[in-house]
């Protein structure tokens, strides 16, 4: 990272600052370039190791690039704030959190796992806790979770205190 001094390397720092993101790109491989999607997701740790889930539904694009290729990446961040510390426009500038990686992704097929994935992501969106009859057998049998192992990630922030 050029700019070490906003680099954030403690792992549940860049956990917090993943937690605080309302939603995350994810790229997957596709002919003639980069294929990316907004999505809603779920992080835990695993084994030391991050772990994100999503959903979607039994088939289209995401699917079929994952099949092509399970190597993904991803990029989750949070603007804080917006503002001119000088003449504008050249002196806009914002203050944020952000976290960017890679892993490997896979369609989790064990009901009991593909519950636990979908739990992990509603806990990122609320409080309430889902037992697994909550989760509509209709709903789940349209639904795909996806699991991504990361490789490799690491989370920026730039947080300014002494400008208004």
């Amino acid at each position: 990272m050029r700019k070490s001094e906003r680099e954030v390397v403690n792992f549940q720092e860049k956990m917090q600052i993943l937690m605080r993101c309302g939603s995350m790109t994810l790229a997957f491989h596709e002919e003639g370039g980069p294929y990316l999607v907004p999505l809603n997701f779920g992080a835990e740790e695993e084994n030391g190791s991050l772990v994100l889930y999503f959903h979607c539904a039994l088939e289209g694009k995401k699917l079929e690039l994952l099949k092509q290729n399970n190597e993904v990446g991803f990029c989750a961040y949070t603007m804080l704030r917006v503002f001119n510390k000088g003449v504008a426009p050249c002196g806009y500038t914002t203050d944020y959190e952000s976290v960017s990686g890679k892993g490997k992704a896979e369609i989790v097929t064990e009901p009991e796992k593909r519950l636990h994935g979908l739990k992990v992501l509603m806990a990122h969106y609320t409080d309430e806790t889902f037992s697994d009859e909550m989760f509509s057998a209709k709903a789940l049998a349209i639904t795909t979770v996806v699991k991504v192992t990361v490789d490799e990630w690491t989370g920026k922030r730039l947080v300014r205190k002494d400008i208004p």
